[in-house]
C-alpha cells in the first residue's frame, strides 16, 4: 500500500481526503429526489428497470448547485450549467438507486426510534435551552423547500446505507506499522540550497510587439470578462434594522436584567503581548535548539529592563508583531492549552518563561487580569436596550411589509416607501452578484431573485435574510462584457515581459547548473538556504514549488536537481542539503488521527470498488439525452 503512496507522493492526501468526500457526498445526499420515483412523469434514465424523472433530476441539478454555491460563494450558478456537472449529478442519482436496491435486497431496515434518534442529533432544530423544537423544525425544512416526509425518508435512506456500509468495512482495518509509514512519509522534511534567477532582472530584455499584445488579448479574452454590475435600493424588515426608533423605558430595562442575570456573566479574562519564535512540531533538534538560544538572547534584553512591545516588534514572528505582540483580551478556550496555562497563571506585569506550542516558542508577558463577575445594570443597559427595542420591532415587522408591499404594487419607490414608514431606504453602490450577497446576506434563489430584477422594477414578495426579510428595487445595472484592449493593455504586456524573461532566465538557469554541477565546489555567496519544507511543496522565499520538492525528496544529499523549476518569481536551481527526519515525540500526537485516516481511505476504497461493480452488472439507459447537454 505504502509503494503506491509514494509513487503519487504529491497528491496522495488529497486522494485520500477527496475518496472520503465522495463517500459523504453518495451516504449524505439529503435530497428528497428518490421519493418520488412512482409519481410519474419523463423519464431521464432507466437503472435496470427503476425510473429516474426529469423533474426528480431538476430539483437535484438546483439543489447540488445551490449546495456548491453555499461552500463556494465565488462560483456562479452559471459556471455550474456544464454537461459535465449535469454528468455528475446523474451519476450521483444512478448511485443511489443502485445502492437503495442492494438494501432492499439485503433485508437492511431503519427503525422510527434511530430515524428520531438521528433528527435530535441536528443542532440546527434546537431552541435556546438545547431542546429539540418542532415548531423550528417546521421552520428550517420550509426554508429549504423541504417537507418533513421527505426529510424523514433521506434521513431513513441514508441510515440503511450507513448500515450497508459498515455491513462492507467489518474487515477493513490497518496496521499501526502502515500508520507509521505514512508519519514518516508525510512529516520529514528537507533543505535545499538554491539560487533564484528573478525574472524581473531580465525583462527589460523583452519588448512584446503590438501583434502580440493583441493576439495574447483575443488568446485570453475569457480572463478580461467584467462580471455584471447592478445598483440596488432597499428596505431591512429586521428587527435590528427596526429598533432604532422603538422606545425603552427605564423600568423595562431593569426589569429584563432582574430576570436574564445570567445573561450578564463576565468570564475570567486576560491581556497579554508575546513574542513568538516560529518552530514547526516536526522540527529537528538543530532547529529546536537555535529557537531556544533566540529566546534565552530576548530574555537576557528584558532582565535588562527592554521594552517588551518594542523587543516584540522587532523579534516576534507572529501577525501581532507590527502591534508590539498584543494580543488583546482573551477568556478561557481562545488559546492552545499550553498558551493558555501559562498566560494565565502569571501575575500582572509578569513575562513567562518560553512556551512551547505547536507554533512554536512564545514569550508571554501579562498586561492585565480581570476576574470573572457580572456587569451591572449600567453596564448592560446598551446592550438590553437594543434587545427590548428588537423584541418590540419584530412585532411590528409582517404589518410594515404588508404596507411596503402595497406600496411597491402602485409604483412608489423604495425612498418614497421608508419615508413613510419611518425607515432609511438603503443603496448598496454598484456591486457584482457576490457583492450582493455578502452585503445583504443573500443566497441562492432569493439572490438570483433580487439580482436579475429588470431595471426600475423591485421585488413584489419579500425576500428572506438572516434575521428577517428586505425589498429591493433595481436602480442601474452594467452588464457582464469583455473589457476593452485598451484598458487591460499594461497587465497583458506585463505577463507577456514576464513570460519572455522566464524564458531566457531558464536558458540561463541551465548553463549555470551545468557549471555548478561540473564544479567541484560552489562559492557558498551564490546560494541560499532554504528553511525546512516538506512535501507540500511551499518552500518560504519562493513560494508552491512543488515538483521541485518532489525531486528533493529523491535526490541524495549534496547532489544537485536535473533541472531548473519555475516559481512565481522566476527560475530557481537546487541542491539537496539535508533530508531532516521527522520528530518522533510528534508521532503519539498524531497516531491515532493517522490510523483513523488510513482506516476510512480503506474503507472508501472497499465501499467505491462495491458501487463500481453495482454499475457495471446494472443496465443504465438514458432515455432523453438533451436534459443532460
Amino acid at each position: 500500500m505504502l509503494d503506491g503512496m509514494r509513487q503519487h507522493a504529491s497528491s496522495w492526501i488529497i486522494k485520500v481526503i477527496f475518496a472520503i468526500i465522495i463517500a459523504v457526498f453518495v451516504l449524505a445526499f439529503g435530497s428528497g429526489t428518490m421519493s418520488n420515483r412512482a409519481s410519474g412523469g419523463a423519464v431521464l434514465a432507466y437503472v435496470d428497470e427503476t425510473p429516474i424523472l426529469i423533474k426528480n433530476f431538476n430539483m437535484e441539478y438546483q439543489r447540488a448547485i445551490e449546495g456548491v454555491r453555499r461552500q463556494n460563494p465565488g462560483v456562479s450558478a452559471a459556471a455550474l450549467e456544464t454537461p459535465a456537472f449535469k454528468q455528475q449529478v446523474l451519476n450521483r442519482m444512478v448511485n443511489e438507486t443502485l445502492l437503495a436496491s442492494e438494501v432492499q435486497r439485503l433485508g437492511i431496515t431503519v427503525s422510527k426510534d434511530e430515524v428520531r434518534s438521528r433528527i435530535l442529533q441536528y443542532q440546527v432544530f434546537r431552541n435556546k435551552d438545547n431542546a429539540f423544537d418542532q415548531e423550528i423544525y417546521k421552520q428550517v425544512l420550509r426554508s429549504q423547500h423541504i417537507t418533513p416526509g421527505v426529510f424523514e425518508a433521506d434521513i431513513r435512506r441514508q441510515l440503511s446505507q450507513e448500515k450497508l456500509f459498515k455491513y462492507l468495512n467489518l474487515g477493513a482495518t490497518v496496521s499501526e506499522k502502515d500508520a507509521y509509514e505514512l508519519f514518516k512519509f508525510q512529516a520529514q522534511t528537507a533543505r535545499v540550497e538554491y539560487q533564484l534567477l528573478n525574472w524581473r532582472d531580465f525583462a527589460d530584455k523583452v519588448t512584446p510587439s503590438d501583434d502580440e499584445i493583441e493576439a495574447y488579448y483575443k488568446e485570453h479574452s475569457a480572463s478580461f470578462t467584467v462580471p455584471a454590475v447592478a445598483s440596488f435600493e432597499y428596505l431591512s424588515f429586521t428587527p435590528s434594522a427596526l429598533a432604532a426608533s422603538e422606545k425603552v423605558a427605564d423600568n423595562e430595562i431593569k426589569a429584563y436584567y432582574e430576570a436574564n442575570t445570567a445573561q450578564f456573566k463576565t468570564p475570567e479574562m486576560v491581556s497579554a503581548r508575546h513574542i513568538l519564535l516560529k518552530l514547526d512540531p516536526s522540527a529537528s533538534d538543530e532547529d529546536v535548539k537555535a529557537a531556544e538560544g533566540k529566546a534565552q538572547s530576548i530574555e537576557k534584553k528584558l532582565a535588562r529592563g527592554g521594552d517588551f512591545a518594542a523587543l516584540a516588534k522587532k523579534y516576534s514572528e507572529g501577525p501581532t508583531a507590527s502591534r508590539g505582540g498584543d494580543l488583546g483580551w482573551f477568556g478561557r478556550g481562545a488559546m492552545v492549552p499550553e498558551f493558555e496555562k501559562a498566560a494565565f497563571g502569571l501575575k500582572e506585569g509578569a513575562v513567562s518563561k518560553p512556551v512551547r506550542t505547536q507554533f512554536g516558542l512564545h514569550i508571554i508577558k501579562l498586561e492585565k487580569k480581570r476576574a470573572a463577575g457580572v456587569k451591572t445594570l449600567d453596564e448592560a443597559r446598551e446592550q438590553i436596550t437594543q434587545v427590548i427595542a428588537e423584541e418590540k420591532a419584530a412585532g411590528k415587522l409582517s404589518d410594515l411589509l404588508d404596507q411596503a408591499i402595497e406600496q411597491i404594487m402602485v409604483g412608489d419607490k423604495m425612498d418614497k416607501i421608508g419615508d413613510s414608514l419611518g425607515m432609511a431606504a438603503k443603496s448598496t453602490g454598484m456591486v457584482t452578484e457576490n457583492q450582493l450577497a455578502s452585503q445583504l446576506g443573500l443566497k441562492g434563489e432569493d439572490l438570483k431573485t433580487v439580482f436579475t430584477l429588470v431595471v426600475g422594477s423591485a421585488t413584489d414578495t419579500p425576500v428572506q435574510v438572516n434575521d428577517g426579510y428586505l425589498l429591493a428595487s433595481k436602480v442601474k445595472e452594467t452588464p457582464e462584457h469583455v473589457a476593452p484592449l485598451s484598458e487591460v493593455k499594461p497587465s497583458i504586456v506585463e505577463a507577456l515581459k514576464r513570460r519572455g524573461a522566464i524564458t531566457i532566465a531558464q536558458e540561463k538557469a541551465q548553463e549555470l547548473l551545468k557549471k555548478y554541477s561540473a564544479a567541484k565546489d560552489v562559492e557558498s555567496s551564490a546560494l541560499k538556504m532554504s528553511t525546512p519544507f516538506s512535501r507540500q511543496g511551499f518552500i518560504a522565499g519562493l513560494g508552491a514549488a512543488p515538483e521541485l520538492a518532489a525531486e528533493a525528496f529523491k535526490v541524495k544529499e549534496g547532489q544537485w536537481l536535473s533541472k531548473p523549476f519555475t516559481v512565481a518569481d522566476g527560475v530557481v536551481i537546487a541542491r539537496v542539503a539535508q533530508h531532516i527526519a521527522p520528530n518522533e515525540k510528534l508521532w503519539e500526537t498524531q497516531k491515532g488521527y493517522l490510523l483513523q485516516l488510513l482506516t476510512q481511505a480503506n474503507e472508501n476504497e472497499i465501499f467505491q470498488a462495491f458501487l463500481t461493480s453495482l454499475r457495471e452488472k446494472a443496465e443504465i439507459k438514458i432515455a432523453e439525452p438533451k436534459v443532460l447537454e
